[in-house]
């Protein structure tokens, strides 16, 4: 116990409601203008054509719209000091993913270790997939039958 009016865990929750709040939509601004497109070198999004401009900001404001609230396990990692790596994923290709693990691991940890357990996890799941008959590219596409869904 600690001379702290709070503990760890609330402080760890605040951050996260923090984190929460500050991509919640109805506070969310999507501004990219004056920022670099990635692969573009120093172009800018706002030195694209109107259209696209508008079609880019639409798309971005949807990506961050529809991500998936992490921030709590966000904010243990950092408070552990843990990284997060995603070399971990399957389904239609390049950043089109229909299943991904994501591990976290300590920045120090020995990289023939990670690499093994990377490797661990890999065929764990490509196994279970083998044995259902899903390949890769169509890994979330296969109708599952109705008596099987309600057997689960």
């Amino acid at each position: 116990m600690t001379d702290l009016p709070y503990t760890d865990d609330d402080a760890r929750a605040e951050a996260a409601a923090q984190l929460r709040s500050a991509r919640d939509p109805e506070f969310f601004e999507i501004n990219i203008e004056g920022h670099k497109i990635p692969s573009r070198g120093a172009f800018q999004w706002d030195q694209l054509g109107d259209v696209d401009f508008h079609d880019a900001n639409r798309e971005i404001g949807e990506h961050v719209e529809y991500a998936v609230d992490l921030t709590r396990w966000s904010v243990d990692l950092g408070a552990t000091g843990l990284k997060a790596t995603s070399e971990l994923a399957w389904g239609r290709g390049g950043d089109a993913w229909d299943l991904a693990v994501q591990i976290a691991h300590r920045p120090a940890l020995n990289d023939d270790l990670r690499e093994a357990i990377t490797a661990a996890i890999r065929s764990a799941v490509n196994h279970v997939l083998h044995d259902r008959g899903i390949d890769d590219t169509h890994l979330l596409h296969q109708a599952t039958p109705a008596s099987k869904e309600s057997a689960s």
